[in-house]
């Protein structure tokens, strides 16, 4: 029960008004032309003046069912308000006629059949206002009403005729307070996103053009209507009057099953609306006719079953009322007449016939056995229809999902055609910078080369021209210390060349050093070891001109500016060298080399 209240209150906010509305005209009705329910029904002025009401909106359908136009709020509103005057206008009047006068029969009749219409069209303004809300909002609208309407009714039925129409008449007047709000609410629906099929607004949506699934049910709906109006009278055609405990039974049956529908509906079962809801307008029927058997001479014990699937029959009717005002083409109006001929019109059809054929022909054997083959008939057709319906929703649903995954395989192979392209196109894109990072590099490097030799050439032009000027200096014989008859001898510093900018003092200490000679032989000595170990650790030549660099013990900048590179590709040559070799210092490496030598 918590989870009913729970689900009820997150959606009250929203329809409040409108159930307010709907209780106060369905009370007032009760009262004003059922008696309250102190009987099945109050004879010829509830299923009378009922079938009169549903003949006037067969005359409005045939003439209305073919426009296609909307009554526009202006005329919903007036026909509203128009509605209101009249139904307490006829309670007011109903309230003051004694029905037990013979002569004041047809007045009250007449009465009655106003208070009927207008109070029908009252509960179809506060069922338009539903329009646009999703089944669960929608079912818990209509059984609450209903459970609300049984629990003020069965408490009415204790006041006295009179004070009972006052009270109905002042609920018909207090519908003026809750037009407004309804009005406000009805702007904006509270439409939730239908989940899966197996509800009846699903099939109302996807059948509302299928004339065999609105046939179907139609004819469910009328059967059952049919049904529930022969056991009302059951067995001869008179009101079946209640005891104080049935008529407690029948009040606490009725809320019951609208409480257990509820809490269905809020834990959202699927087929709540459809197959339950059926089902369990058969059992009552079913359990009525049992306990009319079981019980001959206490009707009132079938009765509250009877009762019960009344209660029933209008809720499940309302709630188609609201499913195909949602998702029709038509005025609200039209779907709401129609509804209302389809259960209350064989309902009371059923009950006028009982009443006047029974005593030329009143066989019970005959009656109960009609009346369980139209439950069985009513059931099936309906179950079959909701069947069929489901299984189009589900294979709709399952070509739906089939065309969504096609779409969507061939989404991914157009991405993954696209990424293959793009991919392609990037890796040539990268074949073509490295190519040109190469051809880049090569052209540096020989123009590094170019210029690396016209630099030494000058070099060793100007080491020329000092060289002769510091020989030509040594060679000359100092006229203070050259003794007569001395030859002149040339220094020992003479055959070595001082270096660029360098002064004669210090040429001649770097004739100490090895001669070039000497240095040329180290040099390839060393290359020839550093070949020996690049073919042995399959070296490139850069990488073994880079060795040679570093293995004299050069550093990685100095190798960068000798072979004019960057410093970050020098790095990257000495790390490929350390990795190749297995090898981790310069230590190493010069050992490695110096073994080559031993």
């Amino acid at each position: 029960m918590s989870v009913v209240v729970s689900g009820l209150l997150s959606r009250a906010k929203a329809f409040w008004p409108m159930l307010a509305g709907i209780i106060c005209a369905r009370t007032a009705l009760i009262v004003a032309c059922y008696g309250s329910y102190a009987s099945t029904d109050d004879g010829i002025f509830t299923d009378g003046s009922m079938f009169v009401t549903c003949a006037l909106f067969i005359v409005a359908l045939l003439i209305f069912s073919r426009s296609r136009r909307e009554l526009g709020a202006t005329a919903v509103q007036w026909i509203m308000v128009g509605s209101i005057i009249v139904a307490a206008g006829a309670s007011m009047a109903l309230s003051l006629l004694d029905s037990a006068d013979q002569i004041l029969v047809a007045t009250a009749f007449a009465l009655s059949i106003a208070n009927t219409l207008a109070l029908s069209l009252c509960m179809f303004y506060w069922l338009r206002c539903l329009r646009g809300t999703d089944e669960v909002t929608a079912a818990l609208f209509v059984f609450s009403a209903f459970f609300i309407s049984v629990g003020i009714v069965y408490l009415l039925s204790f006041l006295p005729t009179r004070a009972q129409n006052i009270i109905g008449m002042a609920l018909i007047v207090a519908q003026f307070a809750f037009l407004g709000p309804a009005g406000l609410r009805a702007e904006h629906p509270t439409e939730r996103p239908h989940r899966r099929a197996r509800t009846f607004f699903t099939f109302a949506r996807s059948n509302i053009q299928d004339s065999r699934f609105l046939a179907a049910c139609a004819v469910g709906m009328a059967l059952l209507g049919f049904v529930d109006g022969f056991l009302r009278g059951y067995p001869d055609g008179l009101p079946i009057p209640f005891t104080w405990s049935s008529r407690l039974a029948y009040a606490l049956c009725s809320m019951l099953i609208c409480a257990l529908l509820m809490l269905l509906v809020v834990r959202r079962r699927e087929r709540v609306m459809t197959v339950d809801a059926f089902i369990t307008m058969a059992l009552l029927a079913s359990l009525s006719l049992v306990l009319f058997g079981a019980f001959p001479y206490h009707w009132e014990i079938g009765a509250v079953a009877v009762n019960t699937l009344n209660i029933v029959i209008c809720a499940y009717c309302w709630y188609v009322i609201i499913a195909f005002t949602s998702f029709g083409t038509r005025d609200p109006y039209i779907y709401a007449m129609g509804g209302w001929v389809i259960c209350f019109g064989s309902r009371s059809l059923a009950r006028m016939l009982l009443y006047f054929t029974y005593p030329l022909a009143g066989n019970d054997l005959l009656i109960n056995s009609l009346l369980g083959a139209l439950v069985l008939i009513s059931t099936q057709v309906v179950l079959v229809q909701f069947m069929h319906a489901e299984r189009g929703e589900s294979s709709a649903e399952a070509d739906r999902l089939e065309a969504e995954n096609e779409r969507v395989m061939r989404q991914a192979e157009a991405d993954a055609a696209e990424s293959a392209a793009a991919l392609a196109e990037a890796e040539q894109t990268l074949q073509s910078v490295v190519f040109n990072a190469a051809r880049r590099e090569a052209t540096a490097q020989q123009t590094a080369s170019e210029a690396l030799k016209a630099a030494e050439a000058r070099q060793c032009i100007r080491c020329n021209e000092e060289c002769a000027a510091i020989r030509e200096q040594l060679f000359q014989i100092d006229p203070a210390s050259a003794s007569p008859g001395s030859t002149p001898s040339p220094s020992p510093s003479a055959t070595m060349p001082s270096p660029l900018g360098s002064s004669p003092s210090s040429a001649l200490e770097s004739s100490l050093a090895p001669s070039p000679s000497t240095m040329g032989e180290l040099s390839d000595s060393m290359r020839r070891n550093v070949e020996r170990m690049g073919e042995h650790f399959l070296l490139t030549s850069r990488e073994m001109d880079v060795l040679t660099l570093y293995a004299l013990g050069h550093t990685q900048k100095k190798v960068a500016e000798e072979l004019f590179i960057t410093p970050a590709t020098a790095h990257s040559h000495i790390k490929r060298i350390y990795s190749k070799c297995g090898m981790h210092s310069r230590q190493e490496i010069l050992e490695y080399l110096n073994s080559y030598g031993s």
